[in-house]
């Protein structure tokens, strides 16, 4: 049961993960996908199934041990990044990167030289191998570092929290640091293990402790996943919800466009297009916001051309709608007669 359950949370992790790759590929959440990708990666070594089958893969000589910390160590500098990215109001600032490089860099290279230069028996990945206080400093390194991360982030998340008026963004960072508290929790089991282990041979483990831990490290991630996930999702129905609405505005506003347009061409910089394909195109709120602005130029140009209630409070609606879009994205900041938007 334990088992199917460990693949379900990989199913999700790497579903979730696939459906980012398009976002990726546009330079949309790209930290989030390298994030998701290396957390992925991470949780399907730390499956005894997948870990066995790749370490055979690559030789069968517990490389896949020192991938699995490397990786782990990755997933620890990509979520610092995302979270400080997500909290901050200046984002992700140069020194910040530049820590998460070199930091990052630091530990898998000291890793590297525990590793290679110990010899260790590797007789189980969740547990360090007895006698040797090498490998007890290398479980560490990983370790201590999740603590940490684990800790900035609930204490980022708390920050945040009172700033927020969205429920939707408070609740993810409730979630988030619900996920961080599970994983600190597996993250200090494995640490006593390890240490009684190391200290005196004895690797028993009870079934209570056996069970936390593998209920942390199946509850961890899924929190994690749901709160990074929440406000992306909430973010893409915002989208869809705005570029129906801006679709829905472009055709209510083009026959008053065409009507004031026709004696002005020289005002437009608009192709001619029909108004069903215009509808259907992916540049709609582009063309939206070119029209409006044409539309108010013709009227200030010509004030004396007749107007009506209801085209007013279509251009006001129009206007109240790029406005609060612009307010909230990085959507429409220049007039559509800029080059940036005739080259869009």
């Amino acid at each position: 049961m334990v088992t199917l359950i460990e693949y379900c949370v990989l199913g999700a992790l790497w579903g979730t993960t696939f459906l980012l790759i398009p976002s990726a590929i546009r330079g949309n959440r790209r930290l989030l996908f390298w994030f998701m990708l290396a957390f992925s990666v991470t949780l399907s070594l730390i499956s005894s199934g997948p870990y066995a089958y790749f370490d055979a893969l690559i030789g069968g000589s517990d490389t896949t041990y020192f991938i699995f910390h490397a990786t782990l160590i990755i997933c620890v500098a990509l979520f610092d990044c995302l979270i400080q990215t997500a909290v901050s109001k200046t984002g992700l600032t140069r020194a910040r990167k530049q820590f998460a490089l070199w930091g990052s860099t630091g530990l898998i290279a000291l890793q590297a030289a525990l590793f290679f230069g110990g010899g260790w028996e590797i007789e189980d990945i969740q547990l360090v191998g007895s006698g040797d206080w090498g490998q007890l400093l290398y479980g560490f390194t990983t370790w201590i570092a999740l603590m940490v991360l684990a800790i900035s982030t609930i204490a980022a998340c708390a920050t945040d929290f009172k700033r927020q008026a969205d429920r939707t963004i408070k609740t993810a960072l409730v979630i988030i640091a619900l996920g961080c508290a599970v994983g600190m929790i597996y993250v200090a089991v494995q640490m006593q293990l390890a240490i009684v282990r190391t200290a005196t041979g004895d690797g028993y483990v009870s079934e209570t402790v056996d069970f936390l831990a593998v209920s942390c490290r199946l509850v961890a991630p899924v929190l994690l996943s749901v709160g990074l996930s929440l406000r992306l999702l909430v973010g893409v129905a915002t989208n869809l919800s705005d570029a129906r609405r801006s679709r829905r505005l472009l055709w209510k506003i083009t026959p008053l466009w065409e009507r004031l347009l026709a004696d002005l061409p020289e005002l437009s910089i608009e192709a001619p297009v029909s108004r069903v394909d215009l509808y259907f195109r992916g540049t709609h709120a582009l063309h939206l916001h070119r029209r409006y602005v044409e539309v108010r130029d013709s009227l200030l140009l010509h004030p004396d051309q007749p107007l009506s209630d209801r085209e007013a409070q279509l251009i006001q609606r129009i206007e109240a709608h790029i406005r609060r879009v612009s307010d909230t994205s990085t959507g429409i900041h220049n007039d559509s007669r800029t080059n940036e938007y005739q080259d869009a």
